[in-house]
């Protein structure tokens, strides 16, 4: 049976593959299809470039996704409330809405604290993690990687 380890070691081999096609789709360039040679008036083509953008649409995610965890994190720190209402590390990384933050939470499904991604908010009078409204962000535990 394979574990963790082995399975991102399969994902990063992937995400080489993923990260070509896009490339060859142009993908990265325009966000889109729109750099493909592609006849607008020939019905099967407009199929396949529509199923096609699903499709790249998807592993632009899945290589973003990839490319996350294998990034090495370059600080582990509590969060602080500075002067300005934003929350902050030691080494000064800042969140406010719509930041990415990796953190260590609790819930009710699982028996130990465990790191998970994602974004923050702000709801008129605090900033809070999107999915963990009720826990207080002043003190918690946060990782940060490095850029890609």
């Amino acid at each position: 049976m394979a574990d963790l380890q082995a399975a991102l070691s399969e994902a990063v081999k992937l995400n080489w593959s993923i990260s070509q096609f896009l490339k060859f789709t142009t993908y990265p360039d325009y966000d889109d299809l729109s750099g493909l040679d592609i006849n607008f008036s020939d019905g099967e083509q407009l199929l396949l470039w529509e199923e096609l953008r699903r499709i790249t649409d998807k592993l632009a995610d899945v290589e973003e996704y990839i490319s996350y965890l294998t990034r090495p994190i370059t600080e582990v720190s509590r969060l602080r409330k500075g002067t300005a209402g934003k929350y902050h590390t030691a080494k000064g990384h800042y969140y406010d809405c719509c930041s990415n933050i990796e953190a260590l939470v609790t819930d009710e499904y699982h028996n130990v604290p465990y790191w998970t991604r994602t974004t923050v908010e702000h709801n008129g009078e605090d900033y809070y993690l999107v999915g963990y409204k009720g826990l207080p962000m002043n003190g918690l535990r946060v990782r940060v990687r490095s850029a890609a």
